[in-house]
This record gives structure tokens, C-alpha cells and sequence, in this order.
């Protein structure tokens, strides 16, 4: 699957703040209108991104890191 770079940007946008949330700053994203906005950009569904967002295991995979 080929992304366009508005694509690829707005993934980083979404990883950004995953990030953020799994370190337990800014939990309410996830519910807000931003967040659906930033999915949707980066050609996600928000629901099924918020359904399988695990912040334990996201912060499991950034000290792996």
C-alpha cells in the first residue's frame, strides 16, 4: 500500500499522540474531535483505532524501542 506523504504525516500525527496518551497525558483524545479528524486524514477509522489501541502494550513497544 502506497501512502502519500500527507498520509505518512498525518500517521506520525496519530502515533504522536498515542504516544502521549499511553504515557497518560491528554487521555481524553482518544474521545475528542481531533482525534477523529486525524484519523480520518490519515485514511483510518477512528473507532477501530480507538478499539485496538492497548496503552500498556504501546508502552511496552516504546521502551523497546
Amino acid at each position: 500500500m502506497t501512502r502519500t506523504p500527507e498520509a505518512r504525516l498525518w500517521h506520525a500525527v496519530l502515533a504522536h499522540g498515542l504516544h502521549d496518551v499511553a504515557k497518560g497525558r491528554d487521555a481524553g483524545w482518544l474521545g475528542s474531535r481531533d482525534f477523529a479528524i486525524v484519523c480520518a486524514l490519515a485514511g483510518l477509522d477512528p473507532e477501530a483505532v480507538r478499539g485496538s489501541f492497548d496503552p500498556e502494550r504501546f508502552r511496552a513497544l516504546i521502551l523497546a524501542a
